[in-house]
Formats: C-alpha cells, structure tokens, sequence
C-alpha cells in the first residue's frame, strides 16, 4: 500500500474521530450550560461508542509503543502506529498536555464519557479538547503527505 494511500486513510480515521469528539464537546458543554441538545442525542451516542471504541483500542496500542521504543507495531498501519508513539511521547513529555487523558490510564477518560457527574463533565472537556490537538496535529502531517505534490 502506498504512502499517500495509506496519508488518505489515516486523514479520513481522524476526521471521523475529530467529528465524534466536537460532538460530545459541544453537547457536553450545553449539557454544563443547563441547555438541552435532544435534536443531536442520536449523534452524541455514535460519537460516545465511537470514542469508547477508538479509545479501547488505543490504550491497547500506547501501551505497545510505551514498551517497543522505537521498535514497529507488528499488525498496525504505519500512521496509527505514529499516533500512538506521539500519544506515549505526550503523556512522557507532560509539558502541553495536562489532562487525566495523559497522566492517567485511557481507561479513566472512557469512564468520563458516560459519567453524568458535573465534575466528571468538565474533566472529559478537558481530555476531549487535549485530544482534538493531537488529532488534528497528526491530520496536518497526512494532509502534508496528500497534497505535497500540489
């Protein structure tokens, strides 16, 4: 599979992922505003399994990255494996990114997105937007490699 084939995938899985958690963001906030948002409940609960799901199977590839160094990910494609490796390289570096999504297991973000705790709510605010920069930073090197010839 090439390069660029492999860029316009990856693009298109951060995408999905970046319209899932804008979706819980910005519903969430509403929820913390005292404003019901029923007209988007069926998109807020594919963007809640959507996260869940994608979060799940991210703990399980960080951790692989944490403990292959610079080593590959056997079975994973170049560019998630690279989202995990900047994820591990964030959550050492401890500078930018100061959620509980980087100090503590993913697992603990998974159980803020179905928690109804007004604590909890801002807590996943904070883990959802952390995350959103470091999609769309790994989005702006598969947009590089999709339009580099332009």
């Amino acid at each position: 599979m090439s390069t660029e084939w492999l860029a316009i995938q990856s693009f298109q899985r951060s995408q999905d992922l970046l319209a899932a958690i804008n979706t819980l963001s910005i519903h969430t906030k509403l929820k913390m505003n005292e404003h019901t948002d029923e007209e988007r409940a069926e998109s807020v609960t594919e963007a809640r399994e959507t996260l869940t799901s994608f979060l799940k199977g991210f703990e399980q590839l960080v951790e692989r990255a944490e403990q292959a160094g610079d080593g590959p990910l056997l079975g994973v494609d170049p560019r998630t494996s690279q989202l995990a490796r900047s994820f591990a390289h964030a959550r050492r570096e401890r500078r930018r990114f100061r959620s509980c999504l980087f100090r503590e297991p993913i697992s603990s973000t998974v159980d803020l997105l179905i928690s109804t705790d007004e604590t909890d709510q801002q807590t996943l605010v904070e883990c959802l937007s952390e995350l959103r920069t470091l999609v769309e930073e790994h989005v702006q090197t598969d947009t590089a490699r999709i339009f580099r010839d332009f």
